[in-house]
């Protein structure tokens, strides 16, 4: 299972750089178009393949559990990432100005604390059709990642808008002060 998930992380990467080297460099959009739609395919392919081996009767193992946590994080963040590196490469590759780029969203940690509870939400809905796929006597591994994608969720909660706190203050420290009159 835990080859699937590497190939599923390789081929994600092969279709989105595919997907931008085909838009910018042979203005080719419609191919371009057809590889950037196709990722999330990988995910779904990922998590089909684990249901199967679910199915099979493989007890649950680290990767099943794995497989169903990259999923629910790809599906949630993987757009903005597709997002980014078309608007790198598009600075890096076209002659476009700036209000011409592809728009990436700009976010607060609230809101990317929003993202992850989802993101988390989908893994868990992921890892209890894994549940009653394996039964409940096989899935101490998909159990444990349900502890881990509540526990990312509750991490990113207090860590976020510690970093936050931390930035805002380091650029206040930074402004210069006007000196006394």
């Amino acid at each position: 299972m835990l080859l699937f998930i590497i190939a599923g992380e390789v081929l994600f990467w092969i279709f989105l750089l595919a997907g931008v080297c085909a838009r910018y460099l042979l203005h080719w959009r419609t191919v371009s178009t057809v590889l950037l739609v196709s990722t999330p395919l990988i995910d779904i392919v990922i998590i089909v393949l684990t249901y199967i081996d679910l199915h099979r009767g493989a007890a649950s193992d680290f990767s099943h559990g794995m497989a169903a946590f990259y999923v629910g994080f790809s599906v949630v963040f993987g757009p903005e990432a597709i997002a980014r590196v078309d608007r790198r490469f598009a600075r890096r590759h076209t002659d476009l100005n700036e209000a011409e780029l592809p728009a990436v969203p700009t976010r607060t940690s609230l809101g990317y604390w929003l993202r992850c509870l989802t993101a988390s939400a989908i893994t868990i809905a992921l890892l209890a059709i894994g549940i009653a796929i394996a039964g409940l006597a096989d899935s101490f591994w998909l159990i444990y990642w349900s502890i881990v994608a509540a526990f990312t969720a509750l991490a990113w909660g207090i860590v976020g808008p510690l970093r936050d706190r931390l930035r805002r203050s380091n650029r206040e420290d930074e402004e210069p002060t006007d000196p006394p009159s």
